[in-house]
């Protein structure tokens, strides 16, 4: 066998334990060559009579598997090609669910697509407690649907509603929530993820866990849906009845993935497994599907953009000002200290700061309510933020956000203001909508310091984040902007033209993609979506260094009928 690079194995008093850490990546993905190396390792384990059992663990800290090697995709000319790729992942996922030696999966962090697909055919899933320990299913949103056994083997495993839920919407899953559905067996704290792992490896190699066995709780409700054929049916038809509605027919992975779910309860399991390959071939061909994988490559060579040459270096930010406690202030505070940013707030009443407090305290209070955080956790996250009505504790502060009334004499005189008490190196961000930042950058002793970061409404929900760069903006004040945007779970836009905010000028400019007869109209609510903050020689230039391999659809800058392109 060929040296590894993906995996590593060990072997410990029969048990085998491997570990997947793909060089030269952040995370662990499905490719042809690690798939290659794995089959070829599992071949090892099965021939070798000394093993009885075997562990897979993740060699990356805050990452399982990220799923398949999207790149793969587009290699494919045909669904047929599709279709054939998706049934050699269940030949794989049958030999892993039904060979000799049974299989541990330890996940730690992102388990995704594939991945998810590949701990469904293990024996035993084991997770870390961590916040980064999730399970999803996201192929919806690249038009696909799972094609590696994850619309059979999922539905049986924690049943139709829970899995439909999971396939058509592509949500994450926690770990307790995982374990509370079936879906996983068993969640450990990650000190002893590996020790357990090996611990419940060598029980089921020695017959004290059963490979086959229910792990989800069943009610009379679940057994009555589950269990019946009109149970399931119910079920179906309205999942039908309420995708179609949501999306107005414009986007076919929901409807293929409810068929392969009904074949996945309603058939043979050869057909189950048949049905979805055929189904993932013919979606990997479709126009939708290739719109979102050229919106999937253009976010992430966006996310790679810092707006400056490589190399520029930018202090890290320890901590942020809030100017504004309003609204917008009391959004970015509370996803600041989501990431455990420590916030000073700034108003010019106690009232006004009391009532930005409280805000931000709705907002983190969320992820209480849906458990995604702790008691402790939740009443840490409030306690980085604090506010005052002067500037007391923006001494020390190296980025300040103002985000007051979108007045200009208002953020003239906020922009003095800072200046006087912040460190001649901070950066002073403004978040407007509507004001050039040239202009706000007017009132500046520090123009290289000024730069725009504009935030969309609500904050804590809508993922974008556009950095708007002057002239005169230095570029360390441009990496500090985007690394904290980064930081903070933003997609980060720099824009380069700075006479005004490029989602202002939604009204004269969208992107819409191609072909229209296709998905042109799932533009008012699905795939064609309107980019906003998409301004000539910012977002457009990122997306056409896309290289051609990857199929990337044409796309086209147009001016709505109410305006003219003289207005830029």
């Amino acid at each position: 066998m060929t040296e590894s690079t993906a995996f590593s194995l060990s072997v410990e008093d029969g048990i085998a334990v491997l570990t997947f850490d793909l060089p030269g990546e952040s995370v662990n993905k499905f490719s042809p060559a690690v798939i290659e190396e794995f089959t070829g390792y599992l071949a090892l384990l099965e021939q070798d009579q000394a093993v009885r059992a075997a562990v897979l663990i993740s060699g990356k800290p805050g990452t399982f598997i990220a799923g398949a090697d999207i790149d793969q995709f587009l290699a494919f000319r045909s669904a047929d090609d599709a279709a054939q790729a998706s049934a050699f992942g269940h030949t794989m996922m049958r030999r892993i669910e039904t060979g000799r030696v049974p299989l541990v999966v330890a996940v730690e962090g992102a388990c995704l697509g594939g991945g998810l697909e590949f701990a469904l055919a293990a024996a035993y899933r084991l997770a870390a407690d961590t916040p980064k320990t999730i399970f999803a299913l996201p192929e919806i949103k690249l038009g696909l649907i799972p094609g590696a056994g994850g619309t059979q083997r999922l539905p049986r495993r924690i049943g139709v509603q829970a899995a439909l839920d999971m396939i058509l919407t592509g949500k994450n899953v926690r770990a307790k929530k995982a374990k509370q559905s079936g879906l996983i067996d068993e969640i450990v704290h990650p000190s002893l993820l590996r020790e357990i792992a090996i611990r419940r490896a060598r029980e089921l190699a020695e017959g004290k866990i059963p490979r086959v066995r229910e792990t989800r709780r069943r009610t009379t409700m679940s057994r009555a849906i589950d269990d019946t054929a009109v149970g399931r049916t119910i079920v179906l038809r309205q999942a039908r009845q309420l995708a179609m509605k949501k999306s107005g027919g414009n986007y076919p992975a929901i409807p293929a993935a409810i068929d392969a779910v009904r074949a996945a309860l309603s058939g043979s399991e050869s057909a189950g497994y048949a049905t979805e390959a055929r189904l993932f071939g013919q979606l990997a061909m479709s126009p939708v599907c290739k719109e979102l994988m050229f919106l999937f490559y253009a976010t992430t060579a966006l996310k790679k953009d810092a707006g400056v040459p490589e190399g520029t270096v930018a202090a890290k930010v320890d901590r942020i000002g809030v100017v504004g406690s309003g609204f917008m202030g009391a959004g970015i505070a509370a996803v600041s200290a989501q990431q455990g940013i420590p916030v000073r707030f700034k108003d010019t009443a106690l009232d006004r700061v009391a009532a930005g407090l409280a805000a931000v305290r709705d907002v983190l209070r969320e992820g209480l309510t849906r458990k995604h955080i702790t008691r402790r956790e939740y009443e840490d996250r409030v306690g980085l933020v604090s506010g005052t009505a002067s500037y007391t504790g923006f001494g020390r502060i190296p980025l300040v956000i103002e985000a007051v009334f979108e007045d200009l004499g208002v953020k003239h005189t906020v922009v003095r203001e800072l200046e006087r008490v912040l460190p001649t190196d901070a950066v002073l961000a403004t978040n407007t909508s509507t004001i050039p930042i040239v202009r706000i950058a007017e009132a500046s002793a520090r123009p290289e310091r000024v730069i725009g970061m504009h935030f969309f409404s609500p904050v804590h929900k809508m993922p974008l984040l556009e950095v708007v760069v002057t002239p005169k903006t230095a570029p360390e004040v441009t990496v500090r902007a985007v690394e904290f945007g980064r930081r903070i779970g933003k997609t980060v836009i720099v824009v380069r033209r700075p006479s005004a905010i490029a989602s202002a000028r939604v009204r004269r400019w969208r992107v819409w993609s191609r072909p229209a007869d296709s998905v042109g109209r799932a533009g008012r609510g699905s795939t064609a979506m309107t980019r906003r903050g998409s301004a000539p020689g910012s977002t457009v230039r990122s997306m056409r260094s896309i290289p051609a391999a990857h199929g990337r659809p044409s796309c086209r800058l147009m001016p709505s009928s109410s305006a003219s392109s003289s207005r830029w």
